[in-house]
């Protein structure tokens, strides 16, 4: 059986050597000018270049393949940890108002519905709570030392996608300024600040009260100026300071709302700004409203 098997492989050895002797004449000859060769010749150098680019096409595909499945994991990963970050957020807010910190739909006049002091304990940054009816605009509020802590972090102060809601860090936390500025993500599952779109669209009509919940008090503030525009600081101004200058603020805010509502702000009053990125990011969706009143909670004290 081996001399078999070694005749075989010396046979093929010839073989390939012969061949590869008679290719490489036959490269020669045409080199030197025997034509009677040249339909050979091409042969060969066609037969090698599709060789060639068979592997270079195979090395392409290979790459390309490796490429996209890349991506597709990337992708998938990032889904499935949005979609972890989603519930994570709308579980909290359940369990939040599981905990009776929030009373909103069962209120007592003279008694805050929102118990803050204990929202405080689980998070010090906790500074009030907002409420927007017929949204699912119902969330506690923070406050940090800058503006980019919590859009990458949760009320627990942990990593989330969905952030959080918070106001200004350059506003006081009373809601005493005369522009104060909450921040929010536009989540696609309608987290956090997502149902602003529902004003800016026109879906809630021209009447829409927005609640806020303090320690001390509950404000109300009727939206006066909603629409779309490309990121700029102007809108978001949160010292705002003299009253001429307020004056012009209001003005410019009633001029940018694709929306006429139902009540004109006056210099001397305070404001609420609401800002949220649209759905592709690129752009912000802005709601202002102007304090009407409120009702203090310490007025018995």
């Amino acid at each position: 059986m081996n001399r078999i098997s070694k005749k075989s492989d010396k046979k093929n050895k010839e073989e390939k050597l012969k061949k590869n002797n008679e290719e490489s004449k036959i490269l020669k000859d045409s080199k030197k000018g025997n034509f009677f060769n040249k339909e050979k010749s091409k042969h060969v150098i066609l037969k090698s270049f599709e060789e060639n680019s068979k592997k270079k096409i195979l090395i392409i595909k290979i790459v390309l393949l490796v490429i996209f499945a890349s991506i597709f994991v990337f992708s998938a990963v990032n889904l499935a940890r949005w979609a972890i970050y989603n519930t994570k957020s709308s579980n909290q807010i359940k369990e939040i108002i599981k905990e009776d910190f929030v009373e909103l739909e069962k209120q007592e006049e003279g008694k805050n519905p929102v118990d803050l002091n204990s929202l405080k304990e689980k998070n010090e940054d906790v500074v009030a709570w907002i409420r927007i009816k017929d949204t699912d605009i119902n969330y506690p509020i923070v406050q940090a030392k800058d503006n980019d802590f919590y859009l990458h972090k949760d009320i627990e102060k942990k990593y989330s996608t969905c952030g959080w809601i918070f106001m200004d860090y350059k506003n006081h936390e009373a809601f005493i300024d005369k522009n104060t500025v909450l921040y929010g993500h536009n989540i696609k599952s309608g987290l956090m600040f997502a149902d602003l779109q529902k004003i800016y669209k026109n879906e809630l009509g021209t009447d829409i009260t927005i609640e806020i919940y303090t320690e001390a008090e509950k404000l109300e503030y009727k939206v006066f100026s909603s629409y779309m525009e490309e990121p700029e600081d102007y809108a978001t101004k949160s010292n705002i300071v003299d009253e001429g200058a307020f004056g012009k603020y209001i003005k410019e805010m009633l001029k940018r709302s694709s929306i006429l509502y139902n009540i004109v702000p006056d210099k001397e009053g305070k404001v609420l700004t609401l800002s949220t990125c649209d759905s592709t990011g690129k752009n912000r969706i802005l709601v202002h409203a102007v304090y009407t009143g409120g009702e203090n909670y310490n007025k018995g004290e």
